[in-house]
């Protein structure tokens, strides 16, 4: 089995740290976590060893494979220190601050031979990937154009510090901006030829609490994004595609991946969504599908010696369109990406 170690042991290392523990081709070998509470806690939560930093994780030979999964500012030197270690790297969404810092990981993994994959987990809902083959099957006709939209409370949980800090990549547009980019290339193809945006903090005040977009793609398809964390609102995270025969919507209202449903005589119509083919272990059952479908698919590019499903390069786009989004929104122009 392939020995994972997470770093960072944070808000998304349990669904990681379950998907590791659930799949017969892979086990749970470490975290690495800087507050005492926290690692101990995952410690005996998750059966596995604690290190109070990465660099000492890194040095384990039990961990062949690493999950970063920390604050953005710190994706850089994290992953650039795991790829120069000899571990295959998963790095959480968006893959780091900048594009040139992209680029930076993304020669480190060149110069090693190392496995690089981005964990975008849209690729990894059922309905998305249901979607993409029937909008790749021409199931709605020619699509003319899309819309993305996530609205949700900007204090849901408690946030950390850096959360409220812009320039550590905290707030909504970051977060969340990042998975509805990657949802709206999935599901429409093409690459994005240039933006207009506003991004910013005009309900909260602190780190950005809303972003609205719109992408052009080489296609001709246009895709508007709507993103606010709203101080009291109503939770919704769904797309929709117009195409030139009939609509289809991806909705989140059931747990961020079902229903799937197409336009029928002027009424919304459920598809069937096929299950998730994911190989686990005895005698589980209760688990995340998206991010053990990520991290499956994580296990398997590295002993096929093959690229992952989420390249470094398509991590690399979605940050570079997510930063344009905000450099249109600072000057008030388009800004072209071709």
């Amino acid at each position: 089995m392939l020995g994972i170690g997470i770093i960072g042991g944070g808000r998304v290392c349990g669904a990681h740290a379950v998907a590791a523990r659930a799949l017969r081709a892979t086990h749970l070998a470490a975290v690495a976590e800087v507050d005492p509470e926290r690692r101990v806690k995952a410690e005996q939560e998750y059966e596995c060893r604690g290190y109070a930093n990465y660099d000492a994780l890194l040095q384990d030979p039990a961990v062949q494979a690493v999950v970063i999964g920390l604050p953005h500012f710190l994706h850089l030197p994290a992953a650039v220190a795991s790829l120069r270690a000899g571990k295959h790297v998963l790095i959480e969404k968006p893959m780091a601050m900048t594009v040139d810092e992209c680029d930076a990981i993304l020669s480190a993994a060149r110069t090693t031979g190392a496995t690089l994959m981005i964990g975008h987990s849209q690729h990894f809902f059922p309905a998305n990937q249901a979607a993409q083959k029937l909008l790749a099957d021409g199931g709605i006709g020619r699509p003319v154009m899309a819309t993305d939209t996530w609205n949700k409370p900007f204090w849901e949980g408690v946030r950390p510090p850096w959360f409220l800090e812009d320039s550590k990549g905290g707030g909504m547009w970051p977060m969340n901006g990042s998975h509805m980019i990657d949802r709206v290339k999935l599901l429409l193809g093409g690459e994005v030829v240039s933006v207009k945006a506003r991004v910013g903090n005009p309900i909260h005040g602190v780190s950005t609490d809303m972003g609205l977009a719109f992408l052009q793609f080489d296609t001709g398809v246009g895709a508007v994004l709507h993103h606010v964390g709203y101080k009291d609102g109503v939770n919704r995270f769904g797309a929709e595609i117009t195409g030139t025969e009939a609509q289809l919507r991806v909705s989140g209202d059931r747990g961020g991946g079902n229903p799937l449903l197409i336009s029928r005589g002027g009424a919304w119509v459920e598809l069937p969504v096929a299950a998730l083919a994911l190989d686990l272990k005895d005698g589980v059952t209760d688990v995340g599908g998206a991010f053990v479908a990520q991290m499956q698919e994580f296990a398997a590019a590295i002993a096929e010696q093959r690229p992952p499903s989420v390249t470094g390069e398509w991590g690399r786009e979605v940050v570079r369109i997510l930063t344009a989004c905000e450099e249109s929104s600072r000057t008030g122009r388009d800004v072209d990406l071709r």
